[in-house]
């Protein structure tokens, strides 16, 4: 049997490629973003999921492609320290979560070593200081869901989420990630499954700090504004009350939203704040305590009208809401407001990209705060970002999705030019 430092290293055969059905004893040396463990047979890096750094592991390969390979456990010969038993009995099977076999302190270093390989491979930037981290409890967190509905040929419905790697519903009675109030629903729509109307393919939960939303749905794309008056959802964050509908974005963590909110706003303070990509004003309402205005920026114009509406339940009228894209807004009107103190951008998970950070580059605010939710993207935009001028102060990962590969990053930014 071959040792792990033989199956890292190069050897003889380094320049072979593998086929599909063989069958390989490999070392698994870290886990990458999207949850796999990394091997190499020879120099083929090959992919395992539900692996841990450190595992020694008999694997059979199920797919080819010209740089990389993957495969599929048959056997652990050798565990690493960082594995435990999984405590839900669905995982492995379900396709929500992908690393509840780790402890949930490898989890978090993990996600740290997510961010700072993405920094360096991406965006070449070779970020040798700390990443804070920021966590909560690791399950019970969770504040919406979107439930899986099928049904067999006998009209029985199938509750739940994807099975991994497809759309065919694994029925999940017991969700631990949901926040309690959620999990009671799930489980109600169990033993009442004539609470799911026939033609509905799934189920939005929403759950407020006074109520849970509970949205029947089937081929909905296009209808966010439809979904969204079935009900408002409301939470009352940093002292600040938030309203959001069912199709609305909004940080999905109850227990950790806090804590984004003060990482990603910090001590900034002035005259005039940007916030693009704004959603629900999350972020805008909370600067608009220690900015005369704020000038908020969505293009979802369902979100825009909750962010309208939690601006006027809080008597912010410092905030002024544009609902436009981000990028209409900066090439068309961006030049109507002075140079802002300060700027936050909450991209989606394709990120700002070229002609945002550009455009917001020539705006020339002395500070701002990037917050991320994919490493690869936020890399990208960095290294953009610092081309035009701007120096990171400091990068913070929150684990807003615990047993799951996703990290949220803040990046705070100042101007130097």
């Amino acid at each position: 049997m071959a040792t792990p430092a033989e199956l890292i290293a190069p050897d003889a055969s380094a320049n072979r490629s593998v086929t599909v059905g063989e069958i390989h004893e490999v070392a698994i040396e870290k886990l990458v973003y999207g949850g796999d463990g990394l091997a190499h047979i020879g120099s083929q890096a090959v992919f395992v999921p539900f692996t841990a750094a450190g595992d020694f592991v008999r694997v059979r390969i199920v797919e080819c492609e010209r740089n990389y390979a993957r495969g599929v456990i048959e056997e652990i010969l050798d565990p690493s320290p960082l594995r435990r038993t999984p405590p839900c009995p669905y995982f492995g099977v379900c396709g929500g979560c992908q690393l509840q076999h780790l402890d949930y302190r490898a989890q978090l270093e993990a996600k740290v070593s997510f961010v700072r390989e993405s920094l360096r491979r991406i965006g070449h930037i070779e970020w040798d200081e700390g990443i804070g981290v920021r966590s909560a409890e690791e399950f019970g967190y969770r504040s919406r869901a979107e439930i899986k509905v099928s049904r067999d040929e006998d009209g029985r419905a199938r509750i739940g989420y994807f099975r991994s790697g497809t759309q065919e519903v694994c029925e999940i009675e017991n969700c631990l990630i949901l926040l309690p109030a959620a999990n009671r629903e799930l489980q109600r729509l169990h033993t009442e499954s004539s609470l799911v109307p026939n033609d509905a393919t799934r189920v939005h939960l929403t759950v407020g700090d006074d109520e849970l939303i509970v949205t029947p749905a089937n081929g909905e794309q296009g209808r966010a504004a439809e979904f969204d008056s079935m009900g408002t959802a409301h939470q009352r964050i940093a002292g600040v009350n938030y309203g959001f509908g069912v199709r609305s974005f909004f940080q999905g963590n109850r227990l950790l939203v806090e804590e984004l909110v003060k990482e990603a706003v910090g001590n900034a303070a002035g005259k005039l704040a940007i916030d693009l990509y704004a959603g629900v004003g999350l972020f805008s309402l909370q600067l608009a305590k220690t900015f005369e205005q704020v000038c908020a920026v969505e293009g979802n114009k369902t979100a825009a009208n909750h962010g309208v509406e939690n601006a006027r339940l809080n008597g912010a009228n410092n905030v002024r809401y544009e609902p436009i894209s981000v990028e209409a807004w900066l090439k068309y009107k961006s030049a109507e407001i002075p140079r802002p103190d300060f700027a936050l951008l909450d991209p989606p998970r394709a990120g700002a990209g070229v002609k945002v950070v550009e455009r917001l580059a020539a705006m020339a605010p002395p500070a701002l705060t990037y917050v991320s939710c994919d490493p690869a993207t936020l890399a990208r935009d960095l290294r953009l970002l610092l081309d035009y001028g701007y120096r990171i102060d400091s990068i913070t990962a929150l684990d807003m999705f615990p047993q799951t590969f996703h990290v949220e990053t803040v990046v705070r930014m100042r101007n130097v030019e």
